[in-house]
């Protein structure tokens, strides 16, 4: 058996990385008693198609034997390093593969200038370990939320807009530049992915300027940004009952930094699924006006 080379992943190696998250991912879900969330060959998100694409750089897999056992995916916004992915197969756990692949994912935000470190974390307390010796503290949960079309038509009553205040479509511009002043750094090009990726975005306005907005693809919503937390439940509320259509449920995933949002839901009837957590060398921007796209590109 050959020694493990950690190296950058090819476009072509995709599949069989993605193949590597689907498998950990399952496995993680199994041992904590919970079925398989994910069939093996399921489909390559789109978002991880994007991470690569836009931070090759940072995107490092562990080869042995001409096999990917392990990878980690790390991107760089403005002057924050976020973890997006980081997985080692079923069996190969505990022999310093994550520690290596880490090791490299953080150089990468080193190079690139980053002064903040965060992470969409599992309950994993050995994978937690390593992020806080690299300086991330534990920050807040991070819930999933599914409401059916019930709780979506209660979320819409309960959310309203008032009499200074409409609904409309929203300007891609306008919502770069409230998701640059809300998250901190602009992620023009993410929400251009979310846009092409069959992604439409509805805003909220208020005397004829932006307040907030929030995007759906199919019944996931995210990512939405507000410029008062009031604002931003409307905008949530507006793309989950337009995700809803037909009688679907829609689903999201809610930091507890967003405190107002959250509360609002679980009122509204929105099941609460297991939390995984956020963590990060220190806060940035205001996270109880963000609500992110999911883990892959936050």
């Amino acid at each position: 058996m050959s020694e493990p080379e950690i190296r950058k992943v090819r476009p072509d190696e995709l599949a069989e990385v993605w193949r590597v998250h689907v498998a950990a991912s399952n496995d993680l879900m199994v041992r904590r008693g919970r079925p398989a969330a994910r069939p093996a060959d399921a489909p390559v998100a789109s978002d991880a198609r994007v991470a690569l694409a836009s931070d090759p750089d940072g995107y490092f897999g562990a080869v042995e034997d001409g096999r990917i056992r392990g990878m980690v995916s790390a991107l760089v916004r403005g002057r924050v390093w976020y973890l997006s992915m980081f997985f080692v197969e079923p069996g190969e756990q505990g022999r310093g593969l994550g520690r290596a692949m880490l090791e490299r994912a953080l150089a990468y935000g080193e190079a690139r200038g980053a002064e903040i470190r965060c992470t969409w974390a599992t309950l994993d307390p050995r994978a937690q370990a390593r992020y806080v010796m690299a300086g991330m503290a534990p920050r807040w949960p991070i819930y999933r939320l599914d409401g059916d079309a019930a709780a979506v038509a209660r979320f819409e009553a309960r959310a309203g807009l008032d009499s200074h205040e409409r609904e409309r479509r929203c300007d891609p511009g306008a919502a770069e530049k409230l998701t640059a002043e809300v998250f901190g750094h602009s992620r023009a090009d993410d929400l251009a992915h979310w846009r092409d990726d069959g992604g439409a975005a509805l805003a909220i306005e208020r005397g004829g300027e932006l307040v907030a907005f929030a995007y759906r693809r199919g019944e996931r919503i995210g990512p939405a940004a507000g410029r008062d937390e009031t604002a931003l439940v409307r905008a949530v509320a507006a793309a989950a009952v337009a995700g809803s259509s037909g009688g679907r449920s829609v689903t999201m995933r809610v930091p507890g930094a967003c405190t107002f949002l959250l509360e609002t839901l679980v009122r509204c009837g929105f099941r609460l699924g297991d939390p995984t957590l956020f963590m990060a060398s220190r806060l940035f921007g205001r996270p109880e006006l963000y609500l992110p796209s999911g883990p892959i590109l936050y």
